[in-house]
């Protein structure tokens, strides 16, 4: 199974039904939706500064279901403030993974040496010398999805499942699967139209239905 495939096997119409079901009106909790992680990329948007992580982008990531720790949060928003910030300025809000053109490009903007990578490792905590703070995979993708939604994907079981990515490197499937041709990219486009929600970015539309297919169909 291929991202690709996983998408191309869930109708247009059945991928509309389940974006539509994630945004919908929650019943029990008036003034919400139905998922929290519908509130994902608006919460606070006023607060979701281009270069800085702050207290709100932490918030709005739990709407993800899953909680950062009170010492990485202290940690990110404290001493490491500075380094996230000047890294997110090298990592342009306006960067797409469905513009990256080459492998050079791809190798400069997400690859092993990129400022990319280097949020990643200071969110993970991946240098020898630092103590773990409890932001695994999951996390970390869901902050930065949160400051970079067109450039970096969402970690998540199910859709790793899902999509057969498994323990490969997300980043570089994505790429591969979004510069095939443009089938994901108007099939996101279709349905972020259909629901509305015309702010996502291609990477977060998808992930919510391959999240929300895979849910129903047993695969959490």
């Amino acid at each position: 199974m291929t991202i690709r495939e996983a998408v191309a096997g869930i109708a247009l119409d059945e991928a509309q039904r389940l974006a539509g079901e994630y945004f919908a009106p929650s019943e029990k909790f008036p003034g919400t939706r139905a998922y929290t992680g519908a509130h994902f990329d608006t919460f606070a948007q006023d607060e979701n500064l281009t270069n800085t992580l702050t207290a709100p982008d932490l918030l709005a990531v739990q709407c993800l279901s899953v909680t950062v720790p009170p010492r990485a949060a202290l940690g990110i928003l404290g001493d490491s403030s500075q380094e996230i910030s000047r890294l997110l300025s090298d990592i342009g809000p306006e960067l797409s993974i469905e513009k990256i053109k080459n492998e050079k490009e791809f190798e400069k903007l997400l690859g092993d040496d990129s400022p990319a990578q280097e949020l990643w490792n200071i969110l993970r905590r991946n240098d020898r010398r630092d103590r773990r703070w409890g932001i695994g995979p999951t996390t970390a993708s869901k902050i930065m999805a949160r400051k970079r939604p067109h450039l970096i994907p969402i970690e998540d079981s199910v859709v790793n499942q899902v999509t057969g990515i498994g323990g490969k490197n997300s980043w570089r499937q994505w790429w591969e699967a979004l510069r095939e041709d443009e089938f994901l990219a108007e099939r996101a486009s279709s349905v972020r139209s259909h629901v509305g929600q015309t702010q996502l970015s291609t990477l977060r539309t998808l992930d919510i239905v391959l999240w929300k297919w895979g849910v129903e169909n047993g695969r959490n």
